[in-house]
C-alpha cells in the first residue's frame, strides 16, 4: 500500500485526493477523538508579493498550504509594461526545484506521504534585471486537530457581442455571487490550467445515417489534434453501454487509432454515457470536460423504452458533483422536437441544461458535415478560459445546491461558467 494512502488510512481519511494542494471544492477533516498533541503556533500567512515593479504570487497550492504527495505549483508573475517575465525560480524548503523561462509558471512536484511543515518560495525575474518573489509557509496537521479548507474554482469563457473570447480581462472586472451574496475572489489567472477532456461520442446505429459516424469520426480527430498538445483525452464511444479506456492519454497516434475504430451499432445510453463519463473524470484533477455528440434521445434500440439505467436528473447531478463542464452537440433537423420517453424534456432541452449549468455550452448543427467547425470551436473556447476561485463565506455544511453568479461590469460581455456546485454534507457517524 502506498505511503500517503497508509498515512489517510491512519487518519482515519477515505479520499486522499481532496487534501493535494490543486483541491476544488470544499472539505472538512474531522480527525479521529484521540489525546491531542502539542500543537505550534500557527504560521505565518503568505509573504504578500513585492510591492516593486516585479511581483509574483502563489496560485497553487492555495492557503492554507495543506500540502501532501504530488503537488501543482503554479506561479503568477508580473512586471511593468517595459520589461517582460525572463524566469521563475521555484524552491522547496531552501532546494531548487526547477527553473521556468515561460508562463504558465507550473510545475508538479513530490511533496511526500507526511502533513510536515513545508515552505514555498518562488522568485521572479524580469529582463532588466529586477526581481519580485514571495514564499507560501505549509503548515503541519496534527491528530486531535481540525482542519478546513474552503476553496471554490469557477472556470469562465467571456465573449463579445461577436462571440469572440475576450482574454484582456482582469480579477477586478468580475462580480461573483453565491446564493446572491457577494464573494471575494481570493485567485484569478487567465494562464492555461492542465485541461482532460472525455470524448463522449454516440455510436448508436442511427448514426450510420447518411454518412454520419465517418463525419464524427473526422471531426473528432480534427478536435483531438486542435488542443493544446499536453492536454488529455478519454475517447468514449457509446451505444447501449460506454467503451473505451477509463485512463486519460496526451498521445495524439493513440487517441487518433482509438476514434478511426469507433463504430456504429445498438440504441443509445445518452445518461449512462454522460453519468459514467463524469465518474471517471471526477478523480482527474485541473479542468474536466466532456465534449458530447448525441444524434437523438435516450433510447434502446428495439424498444421504446430507456436506453440507460439512470435517469437524467442522475446524469445531471453526477456532472455538477464531478465538477465536469459539458460542451453539447445535438446533432439533426429537430432537437426541439424530440422528446424524451416521459415526454417531459425535448433533446434541446436536456442538452442545454447539461451545459448551461456545468460551465459548457450547446450546438445544434443540422448536418455532420458542420461538426468540424464546431469541434473548433470549442477547442477555441478551452484555450480562451479564466481561472477564479474564492472561499465561500457560507460555512453550513448541508449538502445544498448553491447557485453561482458571476458577470463583468460590461453588460454587452457574455460569461459562460458553472451555474453551482453542491455544498459538503456533514460527515455521517
Amino acid at each position: 500500500m502506498p505511503a500517503p494512502r497508509r498515512r489517510f488510512e491512519t487518519l482515519g481519511l477515505s479520499r486522499p485526493r481532496v487534501l493535494i494542494a490543486a483541491i476544488l471544492g470544499v472539505a472538512l477533516f474531522p480527525l479521529p477523538a484521540v489525546p491531542p498533541l502539542a500543537v505550534e503556533a500557527p504560521s505565518p500567512a503568505p509573504t504578500p508579493p513585492g510591492t516593486g515593479p516585479v511581483t509574483a504570487r502563489f496560485l497553487e497550492p492555495a492557503p492554507p498550504g495543506l500540502i501532501l504527495g504530488p503537488t501543482r505549483i503554479t506561479v503568477e508573475a508580473a512586471t511593468s509594461p517595459d520589461a517582460r517575465i525572463t524566469r521563475v525560480e521555484i524552491y522547496a524548503d531552501g532546494a531548487l526545484l526547477s527553473v521556468l523561462e515561460r508562463p504558465p509558471f507550473t510545475l508538479t512536484w513530490d511533496a511526500g506521504s507526511g502533513f510536515v511543515r513545508k515552505t514555498l518560495r518562488a522568485v521572479a525575474v524580469d529582463s532588466l534585471g529586477r526581481r519580485g518573489e514571495t514564499t507560501l509557509v505549509a503548515r503541519p496537521i496534527y491528530v486531535g486537530q481540525y482542519e478546513e479548507v474552503r476553496l471554490v474554482n469557477v472556470y469562465a469563457t467571456v465573449r463579445d457581442r461577436k462571440g469572440n473570447p475576450v482574454r484582456n480581462l482582469s480579477r477586478d472586472d468580475f462580480t461573483l455571487l453565491e446564493n446572491g451574496a457577494p464573494q471575494r475572489l481570493t485567485h484569478f489567472t487567465s494562464a492555461k490550467v492542465p485541461l482532460t477532456i472525455a470524448l463522449l461520442i454516440d455510436a448508436s446505429n442511427s448514426m450510420n445515417l447518411g454518412g454520419k459516424i465517418d463525419l464524427a469520426r473526422k471531426a473528432a480527430v480534427d478536435f483531438a489534434e486542435s488542443v493544446d498538445p499536453e492536454d488529455r483525452l478519454m475517447v468514449l464511444p457509446f451505444d447501449d453501454q460506454l467503451h473505451g479506456p477509463d485512463a486519460p492519454i496526451a498521445d495524439r497516434g493513440a487517441i487518433k487509432t482509438r476514434i478511426e475504430a469507433i463504430q456504429a451499432r445498438g440504441g443509445t445510453a445518452l445518461y449512462d454515457a454522460v453519468y459514467r463519463a463524469a465518474e471517471r473524470l471526477a478523480g482527474v484533477e485541473g479542468r474536466r470536460v466532456i465534449v458530447l455528440l448525441s444524434d437523438g434521445r435516450d433510447q434502446a434500440l428495439t424498444d421504446n423504452e430507456p436506453g440507460s439505467l439512470h435517469l437524467f436528473e442522475e446524469a445531471l447531478e453526477k456532472a455538477h458533483r464531478s465538477e465536469v463542464a459539458v460542451y453539447a452537440i445535438g446533432l439533426g433537423r429537430h432537437p426541439d422536437t424530440e422528446m424524451d420517453l416521459r415526454h417531459e424534456r425535448s433533446l434541446m432541452e436536456i442538452l442545454d441544461t447539461l451545459a448551461r449549468t456545468s460551465g459548457g455550452r450547446s450546438y445544434y448543427p443540422e448536418r455532420a458535415g458542420q461538426l468540424s467547425g464546431i469541434y473548433r470551436q470549442i477547442a477555441s473556447d478551452l484555450k480562451s478560459q479564466y481561472t477564479l476561485a474564492y472561499e465561500s463565506t457560507n460555512r453550513a455544511r448541508d449538502g445544498a445546491w448553491r447557485v453561482i453568479s458571476l458577470k463583468t461590469g460590461d453588460p454587452d460581455l457574455e460569461v459562460q461558467a458553472r451555474g453551482g456546485y453542491y455544498a459538503p454534507a456533514s460527515p455521517q457517524r
